[in-house]
């Protein structure tokens, strides 16, 4: 007899497709134990066959159930299989699984779309990105497995893979992958259950790790995409220690993910060196201003994938001007020497015996070194150093008279960045507010003038960079007579001398950057 549904001991019958859509799997929920077999009656048709576990086979006619379905992959005729339950398989196992060769990655402010195309151009993928995954992207990765490196990115931006036949990949947010097919949400089903089910078998765990290297927050905020729902993770300042409960599974990944962010990042020695010469002089001491081509590839070049174009360094003054061309720089600047600031950056082609030059140039009074300062500080971090005066500034105001002190000084900013090849890519802002006391205020005091230059420039280790273009004026008058006979109307002239000099110096900064991998470098180096 060929049984209903909801009669004998089958309760309910489900028919699931795999998700090639070649296999038919047939889900036959039970009310009570029975033993089943499974034969090829006719054609395509296959019986199955129910028995109570009381009754013997011999009864078939009265217990048997018959349930007809198309075959897609039917057994041998002769043999009788036994039904296996059909395990789910990970697609993107096969495209990101296993051993994978090892990279290094360095991004800066990367776009994210491109970061991804990189791994499709790395890997022989196709990667498919969908409209909504944009951002930027920070990072800095050595001796990692490219498939490491890619899900690190995907778990830091929320985003998610479907992998589709033998070599797509597509890349969309957690929250913009629309409902899939039926056999794609089976598939779904069985891994989220599977997962649920080992997760209950699972205990949960607590795990302190102390991070070394890294930002506490930052490095919590990273691990939170890692956690299960009834995770936690919790940071202590005070110890630089997380505290991690969750999975052993989860708790094992996070400690991998730690192990590659937290490394040490290296220090970088920043050497400035403040000179002011003449304008004659600045052209001997061997300054290269706008190299082009190989030169600049050889020496001090600008870094290509940044803002700038290829050999090409942007510079912005308080004006808006902006320096473009086929030079290393191209502001324009005019030859003849005026006060203010035309921010040019350069190379030093002499190394060791900068300072050796210098020294000589004071001792043929052609020039002056105001100030060598040194400063120190991490990769990514920013460093300043400055010089100057403050100026007394007088101001009226109903409540009276009162002073105040304005910076007139040299400031510069610089912020390194440790290159893979150990160059220093530089961001340097430098700014020169100087006192014009020929241009006064109604109460006297002299107005500030304020110049601002920025720039971004890749150094060798251990080079010299140089920004020059400010320029100062100087004007002194002296005065010399002879005493009486120069009070002498008319003739007192003969006998007095009146000297007016316009002096106009150029001031130039000499920026040596480091790397400092041992703090044995810098009691060496002091």
């Amino acid at each position: 007899d060929v049984l209903n549904v909801g009669e004998g001991v089958v309760d309910d019958i489900r028919t699931l497709y795999s998700q090639d859509g070649r296999t038919l799997r047939l889900e036959i929920f039970l009310n009570q134990g029975a033993r089943y077999h499974i034969k090829k009656i006719r054609g395509d048709e296959l019986a199955i066959q129910l028995y109570e576990v009381a009754t013997q086979p011999v009864q078939v006619e009265e217990t048997q159930a018959q349930v007809s379905l198309k075959e897609v992959e039917a057994p041998s005729p002769e043999k009788v299989v036994e039904q296996k339950p059909i395990v789910p398989v990970d697609p993107c196992e096969s495209l990101l699984g296993g051993k994978k060769d090892r990279i290094d990655l360095d991004f800066q402010n990367a776009s994210l779309p491109n970061t991804l195309r990189v791994f499709s151009e790395m890997s022989g993928l196709n990667i498919v990105i969908a409209e909504e995954v944009k951002g930027s992207i920070n990072l800095r990765l050595q001796n990692v497995p490219w498939n490491q490196a890619f899900q690190i990115i995907l778990a830091n931006n929320r985003l998610r893979i479907q992998c589709i036949g033998d070599n797509i990949i597509n890349v969309t947010r957690l929250s913009d992958i629309p409902g899939q097919s039926v056999a794609r949400n089976v598939v779904n089903e069985n891994q989220i259950l599977q997962k649920n089910t080992s997760a209950s078998n699972e205990n949960m765990v607590t795990e302190v790790k102390r991070i070394n290297y890294g930002l506490i927050e930052d490095v919590a905020k990273n691990l939170d995409s890692l956690r299960s729902e009834n995770g936690s993770i919790t940071a202590d300042a005070r110890t630089n220690t997380l505290i991690l409960t969750d999975l052993r599974s989860n708790i094992e990944k996070m400690l991998e993910f730690i192990t590659i962010l937290d490394i040490k990042s290296p220090q970088v020695l920043i050497e400035a060196r403040i000179v002011t010469v003449s304008t004659s002089y600045s052209k001997e001491l061997g300054i290269e201003w706008g190299l082009t081509g190989a030169i600049a590839k050889k020496r001090n070049s600008i870094r290509e994938n940044f803002n700038s174009q290829a050999g090409e360094i942007r510079i912005t003054n308080s004006g808006g001007s902006e320096g473009k061309g086929n030079f290393l720089v191209n502001l324009g600047t005019s030859s003849t020497a005026t006060s203010g600031i035309g921010m040019l950056a350069g190379n030093v082609l002499f190394g060791l015996d900068l300072d050796v030059r210098l020294s000589a140039m004071e001792a043929a009074g052609r020039g002056r070194i105001l100030s060598a300062p040194k400063v120190i500080t991490m990769d990514h971090s920013e460093a300043q150093i400055s010089s100057g005066r403050r100026i007394p500034y007088e101001t009226t105001s109903q409540e009276g008279t009162a002073t105040q002190f304005i910076d007139a000084e040299l400031s510069l900013t610089v912020t390194p960045h440790v290159t893979t090849d150990d160059n220093v890519f530089l961001q340097i802002h430098a700014t020169k507010n100087a006192a014009d006391f020929a241009n006064k205020d109604g109460n006297g005091n002299p107005t500030i003038t304020t110049n601002e230059a920025k720039s971004e420039v890749v150094v060798a280790n251990g080079s010299t960079t140089v920004l020059g273009g400010i320029f100062e004026n100087t004007r002194t008058e002296a005065e010399k007579k002879v005493p009486f006979l120069s009070d002498i109307p008319i003739l007192g002239r003969l006998f007095q001398n009146i000297d007016d000099e316009d002096t106009i110096s150029e001031l130039l900064i000499f920026i040596t950057p480091t790397i400092v991998k041992d703090n044995k470098d810098i009691i060496n180096d002091g």
